[in-house]
């Protein structure tokens, strides 16, 4: 049997002793590697929310106004089927002047000025309180060059849906833009509601 030296047992424990500080540092490097990479990210994530920020600032109007028009979609969907349903004319119309609140008639046809209320609701009541959005008006949208802008629709069963208060038949809409873009005429930050054909088919713009 081969005798063991101190001098071996030195040399392994010396030999181990490096190995322990090696695979030390190398934790610690992958630590501070990691910390690193998070700062990193961290820097990347904080710059890309400051960037985004005015923009979202910016675009916030748009997508409100997008959101009330789809939510007038829906109103007048319902209303289609609410008409489709009792047989009779269905009308929708903006009873202040650009004010977001409407009422829903019920009528013998289109051509009544006059029908029995089903029911009366605002288009802004579910978020908006300080009232900044506004329904852009048929003589307000013939002085900012915007064509076809209606504040009324009927739709009946029978012969179909009739755009009151514009002379083409075919193709009016609903514009929603918030009273600050109103005033400066800014208008890349409206919504425009599309109602088209004797079905009142929709669209958005």
């Amino acid at each position: 049997m081969v005798p063991i030296h101190d001098s071996d047992l030195a040399e392994e424990r010396w030999t181990k002793a490096s190995w322990s500080n090696f695979e030390l540092w190398e934790k610690v490097e992958i630590r501070e590697k990691r910390k690193r990479q998070i700062w990193i990210f961290a820097t990347f994530f904080l710059f890309f929310i400051l960037s985004a920020i005015p923009v979202a600032v910016d675009q916030w109007p748009k997508w409100t106004t997008q959101h009330l028009v789809g939510k007038l979609a829906r109103e007048i969907n319902q209303m289609k089927r609410d008409a489709s349903i009792a047989r009779t004319a269905y009308r929708l119309r903006f009873v202040e002047d650009g004010k977001l609140k409407y009422e829903i008639e019920k009528l013998k046809s289109c051509s009544d000025t006059r029908g029995d209320l089903v029911r009366s609701v605002s288009l802004d009541s579910e978020y908006l309180t300080d009232k900044s959005y506004t329904l852009i008006l048929p003589h307000r949208a013939s002085s900012l060059e915007i064509p076809g802008l209606i504040s009324q629709v009927c739709f009946d069963p029978l012969s179909g849906s009739s755009v009151i208060g514009h002379p083409d038949k075919n193709m009016a809409g609903f514009g929603i833009i918030s009273v600050n873009d109103l005033t400066e005429k800014r208008l890349d930050r409206m919504s425009i509601l599309l109602i088209s054909g004797l079905s009142a088919e929709i669209n958005f713009e």
